[in-house]
Formats: structure tokens, sequence, C-alpha cells
């Protein structure tokens, strides 16, 4: 009866073990395999996952005055080709293109288009503009970083541009 007794038990402890292997290797799975699914919030993050990136964000000095975009609708970017559209709109749509690659390094703006003081600004010839990528997750499509650019008035003269632009947690897969 004990031999009976201690291969029940031993029977038991291999079961739990490979039981709790099982579930952490399933959770480990799940996410990682760059699908939302299995309750998640977000593709691999909320629920049994790790918490999810903040809300989107968009934040510079436009001209004279600044410029936040922190609705999720209005906060946002989209793939465009090869490029990542930035978008956000405070009452006021600004967005940027560039071609993402290496995080860290400076690469420069594509198209800008914004309004500002009730007129529409675009990037023109001559006009420059640059990208930092603090981060760039591209299994959960979300990019952070920070930017500058310059652009000109469509129906003058007139020039103004983004400074100490930070955008966080915007999510390019819309």
């Amino acid at each position: 009866m004990k031999k009976f007794s201690l291969l029940i038990v031993t029977l038991f402890l291999i079961t739990g073990f490979y039981s709790c292997n099982k579930v952490e290797d399933n959770k480990t799975a799940l996410c990682n395999n760059g699908i939302q699914d299995g309750g998640e919030t977000e593709i691999d993050c909320g629920a049994a996952c790790t918490a999810c990136p903040g809300a989107p964000s968009i934040s510079c000095n436009l001209g004279n005055s600044s410029f936040v975009s922190t609705n999720p609708a209005n906060t946002y970017g989209q793939t465009l080709g090869p490029s990542i559209r930035i978008y956000g709109n405070d009452g006021r749509p600004l967005f940027f293109m560039f071609i993402p690659s290496a995080v860290n390094q400076p690469l420069p703006v594509t198209s800008v288009s914004f309004s500002y003081n009730g007129e529409a600004y675009a990037m023109e010839a001559g006009d420059r503009g640059e990208v930092v990528l603090t981060t760039l997750d591209t299994l959960r499509k979300i990019a952070s970083g920070t930017f500058w650019f310059t652009a000109n008035r469509t129906t003058g003269p007139d020039s103004t541009g983004a400074l100490n632009g930070v955008f966080s947690n915007i999510r390019y897969n819309h």
C-alpha cells in the first residue's frame, strides 16, 4: 500500500509540474504570436500578457502656438508604401511622413501638411525636417520619437514649422 501511495503522489507531482510548464509555455506562445487573441486588448499585450503601451500623443511648438493631440481617434499612424504617416488633430490637422529605419538615427521628413492660423502649410522644395525614432515596435506597429520640420503657406510666402516635437505610442496600423 505504501508503494501504491508513493506512486500516486509521484504521478500527481509530475502531472502538476507538467501542467504548470504547459500553462507558462501557452502564455509565452500566446503573448508572442503577433495576433490579438486570448483576451488581449492589443496585439500581444493586455490580459495575461504584459501591459499595453499608453495612449498615443503628439505635441510640438507649431509656429508661435502649442499643438497637442491625445485623442486616440485623432492621433494615429498609417503605413503608406514604405512610409509611416503620423497624424494628429487638436482642432487643427497636422501630419508628417518619413521612411522608418534605424532607431536613434536622424531620418528625413518626406512630407508635411498642417493648418496654422487658419492657413494650410505644406513642405516644399528647400523645406527640411527630421524624425528620430526612439522606439519602433514592428510587431505591434507602434512608434515613438521626436521631430521638427519647416513648411510654407500654400497661398503665400510665409513659412513656419514645428519645433520640439514628440510623438509617443503611435499605432500605425490604421
